[in-house]
């Protein structure tokens, strides 16, 4: 019986093998990776393994050099400042972003259908109006559309500064103007910070113009014409001057307890109104006036998307003034009214957008005001409230 014999396989020539230090990492690494791209390129890479070695290395001794903010209660806690204090520099330091207006800005509706996907609208739980006031945060109580429907002052939540974002009055009249200040003056807030909106007619400068009428209709001038058969035309520009020891803000800045306020009363043109003016570049030119990184926004309209909802299911906001929030200012807070029905709270990820209206569409009162805290440095917020309340003693 013949057995055939297989021809031994020839065992293939390993290639010479280069011992490497094992106290070397780097070394190891430098030559595994030379001999692996050698192998399957053909080209000799060992100048730029070498290089990349060396980087690596240099990274790795830099790295050493910092000390790990999880190994150091002390070092977190600068870690943490640090990162605050770029977010608050990147914020305020934005100031190079250009908005122009949307190209369906007098169609809010297809304006939004185009942009939704891009900006996400959260709703936002309130916090409970029985929070107790923290000594660490400024707490912020935001009313808007109140319309001469007061809620009973024991009713509004205790707080640091009260912000009424328009619509306190029905027209605008000299004794609706008194009779809110009148009101402002039962509620214990330190700070009050009230904006107009589009019913405070006599707010408005171009309403007591004499010419106002031929640009902006009939309306106003059968409104000034009411008005002018109770009032002269001296105590309809006095108005402002009724609202007493609150802060006024139109197109202007406020800084307490070292937070940035920024107030104005501009909105789309709504039935030939207060404060109106055409959507798109007009009102663009009055967003562009907040400076990029405030802490709180108060205007009267909404943006877009963000509690502008009419009951039938349309938006009526401003699309340029969200895209000026998002894009380039950036508060923490933003807050407005006008829209009777988009009462709530929404956010878009970074800033929380509060629609703070007290009354409903036929004018009747149904909401609660709406509170918000920001942190604040404890000796700082008493400093503040101290000299505050001293400078308003002295100026009665």
């Amino acid at each position: 019986m013949l057995l055939a014999l297989s021809k031994p396989r020839e065992r293939r020539k390993s290639a010479p093998v280069t011992i490497v230090n094992s106290r070397e990492p780097s070394q190891r690494t430098c030559e595994t990776a030379e001999s692996r791209c050698s192998r399957k390129t053909g080209y000799d890479t060992s100048p730029l393994v070498l290089q990349l070695t060396e980087e690596l290395e240099r990274t790795k001794l830099d790295d050493e050099q910092i000390p790990s903010p999880h190994n150091d209660a002390l070092n977190i806690i600068q870690h943490r400042k640090q990162q605050r204090c770029l977010s608050k520099h990147k914020r305020r330091s934005n100031v190079t972003t250009e908005i122009t207006p949307h190209k369906y800005t007098d169609d809010p509706l297809i304006a939004w259908e185009m942009i939704k996907n891009n900006r996400p609208v959260k709703a936002v739980r309130q916090m409970k109006l029985s929070a107790p006031v923290r000594h660490d945060a400024v707490r912020f109580v935001c009313m808007a559309c109140i319309h001469q429907s007061f809620p009973e002052p024991q009713s509004v939540p205790p707080g640091d500064i009260l912000i009424v974002a328009g619509d306190f009055t029905l027209y605008g009249r000299p004794d609706e103007v008194e009779l809110f200040s009148k009101y402002l003056k039962q509620l214990p807030h330190t700070v009050k910070v009230v904006i107009a909106g589009n019913h405070e007619y006599t707010f408005d400068d171009r309403f007591m113009k004499a010419n106002v009428f031929s640009k902006f209709g009939e309306k106003r001038l059968a409104m000034r014409q009411t008005l002018s058969n109770e009032f002269s035309l001296q105590e309809m520009k006095n108005a402002k001057a009724k609202l007493g020891n609150v802060i006024y803000l139109e197109d202007s800045l406020l800084e307490v307890f070292g937070i940035r306020i920024y107030g104005t009363p501009w909105l789309p043109e709504y039935d030939d109104m207060a404060f109106n003016l055409p959507r798109g570049q007009a009102l663009l030119d009055k967003w562009n006036d907040i400076p990029a990184g405030v802490d709180v926004l108060i205007t009267h309209t909404p943006p877009l998307g963000h509690g502008d909802m009419l009951p039938m299911g349309l938006h009526v906001g401003c699309v340029e003034l969200l895209n000026s929030v998002v894009k380039r200012i950036r508060p923490k807070y933003h807050v407005f009214g006008h829209i009777h029905s988009g009462y709530g709270c929404t956010t878009d990820g970074y800033t929380k957008f509060v629609n703070c209206s007290l009354v409903d569409d036929q004018l009747q009162l149904v909401n609660n005001p709406i509170i918000f805290d920001i942190s604040v440095d404890v000796n700082k917020k008493e400093r503040w409230i101290y000299k505050y309340r001293r400078a308003v003693k002295h100026s009665i």
